[in-house]
């Protein structure tokens, strides 16, 4: 009888686990969508001070803008982060490219306005950076005790399944 109680405070207490461990992803989630959605919101910024001291100024930012406003509407309907990680690579890879121009500009790596929009989207990349990497570590340990559930009895009882990481 001793036994059976253990056993099923155990099962509570991995339960109760798993449960605090999904909240806890979820907000990091979240976390991780409003520190993509601020770094993001910094482009339009970036797009005016650059105005004249690049050329083809249109064509440089054409992609990013379009992938902007990709994210704008996607933000429009319930979507998760393994769904906008895509779009937001893309705008990563994108921003990555401006910035290798616009610092072959000397006029425009002068400019206070410029550089302090590119210090605020390469501090926003960093903490953004280190967020994912503790989501993917989260992401990791949760799948682990996934595995073990799934190979217990309490798969029958709790159908909960992995979670995908970026």
């Amino acid at each position: 009888m001793t036994y059976y109680i253990i056993w099923i405070i155990t099962y509570i207490l991995f339960i109760m686990y798993l449960c605090l461990l999904k909240i806890k992803i979820d907000k990091f989630e979240r976390q991780i969508l409003k520190k993509f959605k601020e770094k993001n919101n910094q482009i339009p910024s970036l797009f005016e001070i650059t105005k004249k001291y690049l050329y083809k100024h249109e064509n440089i930012f054409k992609e990013s803008l379009l992938l902007k406003k990709k994210d704008i509407a996607e933000n429009s309907f319930y979507t998760n982060l393994i769904e906008k990680s895509n779009t937001y690579k893309k705008i990563h890879y994108e921003l990555n490219f401006i910035f290798k121009i616009c610092n072959k500009n000397q006029k425009l790596n002068k400019n206070w306005k410029y550089l302090y929009i590119k210090d605020t989207i390469i501090d926003k990349s960093y903490e953004l950076g280190k967020k994912i990497e503790l989501y993917k570590k989260i992401i990791v340990k949760y799948n682990n005790l996934i595995f073990i559930k799934n190979i217990t009895i309490i798969w029958i009882l709790f159908p909960v399944g992995k979670k995908e990481s970026i």
